[in-house]
């Protein structure tokens, strides 16, 4: 009996979070797209503060380590809105719809994350894609930001420059697929389209940061 209590109790839990998740994100309080307002103003913060506006922003910092806060900041951005395409992915593929996003019209996530043929890559999702990449990116931009004088600075720089670089390639596809392949094409996935503004934007600052690590610009003294 006790266990059995138990199971219920955790059930009766689960529904009241549920209960609370959707009343939060969901159309009660924020919209269907809520969540993209939130990770797109996180992934656009980032783009302005490693930007040449962020230099009128006053930070107590040097010019790479700005730029690499804002890195930190489009990758904190990105990793949030590719797992939050996971969660939609997941429910598409265990109820064949989802709250989390328009299933119709122009601008809807259904058509794309939700179809089996190009939603994954061999085998696997491409939210779960982007969660494992944005987080080893992340991981990267952090150890830049605080570590930017240590003996691995060099490799970490070029480890997340090359990393983001297939970043691209998938971005381009996925661009097409919205465009062209999809049934009922064309489609644009927010949340996708939030991903790929994020992916863009952490190439672009690697490639600006790698070329003031090789043109000995890497200023990393704090003002």
């Amino acid at each position: 009996m006790g266990k059995l209590h138990g199971i219920k109790h955790n059930q009766d839990l689960d529904k009241v979070l549920t209960m609370l998740w959707q009343y939060c994100w969901g159309t009660n309080m924020l919209g269907e797209y809520g969540p993209l307002i939130i990770f797109s103003t996180i992934i656009i913060s980032g783009i302005v503060i490693s930007s040449p506006l962020g230099k009128s922003m006053k930070f107590p910092l040097t010019n790479t380590r700005r730029m690499l806060l804002g890195l930190v900041v489009v990758e904190t951005g990105t990793l949030l809105t590719s797992m939050w395409t996971e969660v939609i992915h997941r429910e598409i593929a265990a109820t064949g719809g989802t709250n989390f996003c328009a299933a119709d019209g122009l601008v809807q996530c259904g058509s794309v994350i939700g179809d089996p043929k190009y939603s994954e890559f061999f085998g696997m999702s491409w939210g779960m894609i982007g969660m494992i990449s944005f987080s080893i990116l992340l991981y990267l931009a952090i150890s830049l930001f605080f570590g930017p004088r240590d003996k691995m600075a060099n490799l970490w720089l070029s480890m997340a420059f090359l990393l983001s670089l297939p970043g691209l390639i998938g971005v381009a596809w996925l661009v097409i697929v919205e465009l062209f392949l999809v049934d009922g094409a064309p489609h644009i996935c927010p949340y996708c389209t939030a991903v790929h503004v994020g992916m863009v934007a952490t190439v672009v600052i690697l490639y600006v940061l790698r070329n003031e690590k090789e043109e000995g610009k890497w200023d990393i003294a704090i003002n």
